[in-house]
């Protein structure tokens, strides 16, 4: 039986709603439908039915929900007891991470992991969001860090640190754009360094400017942050990066303007849905959670920052 499954049903029969359990428990709202129908399936009964307000669970919700109850807490503790043997256990775990989190989050992670469970060997992966999430999904990576929230139904994900975007360039260049963009449309006149193709910045910068791509001066499209940063520095152009990384990489040599969008983006942990997540990637996630939970950006590596930016 997929423990997942009982924990979605669970979610459901506290909140009544198919919307509120896939934002309490970070999955898409298709994925929370499809595993209901899945747990009907397998017991041959239905469970709930919707009406113009609310779910409503029916009977034999109502009589299966203790036995859930159970078997999840059960499933909790054992998986709290094996976890806790990895610490004298020589065990692997791959994490796969986009840049973002690759640098900010995933250090802190496999640091702090590292001294709960000092034989656990460790392998990280670095892409973009989009090639972590189909790594996930296929059992290649047992959990992965992304900076774009994940669709497929295969997948489940926790909300994890957030960020917003900013403008990163060359002294030089600045010079010859002469003031910084204040706006969406002051942006579109400097020339961008675009990332790649499934890049959650790429994506959250769309996201942003509502779809107005095409008034933007792209003049590259480059895969990886550093060959960017490299475009950056040689003032090859602008470009928009994570709030987040003036705090962990060496920024001195460049201005760094807040986007004034009104929007922030959330970094997500990531697992597949089918099956339970081996002992190591549980504790994993737990630490990564933990983590989280009260996050707070390093302080910036560069100085000489003007004042009104970061």
């Amino acid at each position: 039986m997929d423990i997942r499954r009982l924990e979605i049903f669970l979610k459901l029969m506290e909140t009544g709603s198919f919307s509120k359990t896939a934002r309490s428990l970070g999955i898409a709202q298709p994925s929370v439908s499809s595993s209901i129908k899945a747990l009907e399936d397998d017991f041959g009964q239905k469970f709930f039915i919707r009406n113009t307000r609310r779910v409503v669970p029916l009977a034999p919700a109502k009589i299966f929900l203790p036995f859930a109850t159970k078997i999840v807490e059960t499933a909790g503790e054992a998986a709290w007891t094996l976890s806790h043997q990895l610490a004298s256990s020589r065990e692997k775990l791959t994490l796969g991470s986009s840049s973002v989190p690759s640098l900010v989050m995933a250090p802190r992670a496999m640091a702090s992991f590292h001294k709960l469970y000092p034989k656990v060997f460790l392998r990280l992966l670095s892409s973009d969001s989009a090639e972590v999430a189909r790594q996930v999904a296929s059992g290649v990576l047992d959990l992965g860090l992304v900076g774009s929230e994940q669709t497929d139904a295969k997948l489940w994900s926790k909300p994890l640190m957030s960020d917003h975007l900013v403008l990163v360039c060359s002294p030089r260049l600045l010079k010859t754009m002469r003031d910084p963009p204040e706006t969406v449309e002051a942006l579109a006149g400097w020339p961008l360094i675009l990332r790649e193709q499934g890049s959650g910045t790429r994506a959250a910068f769309f996201s942003s400017v509502q779809g107005g791509v095409a008034d933007f001066n792209f003049k590259a499209e480059v895969e990886g942050l550093e060959p960017t940063l490299a475009l950056v520095r040689a003032s090859f152009g602008a470009a928009v990066v994570s709030s987040l990384l003036p705090g962990v990489l060496n920024f001195r040599d460049l201005r760094v303007f807040d986007l004034d969008f009104g929007r922030s983006r959330r970094f997500y942990l990531i697992g597949r849905l089918e099956g339970r997540d081996s002992p190591v990637a549980e504790a994993m996630s737990a630490v990564v959670s933990s983590l989280a939970a009260g996050f707070e950006p390093p302080a910036e590596a560069g100085s000489g920052v003007a004042a009104g930016e970061e």
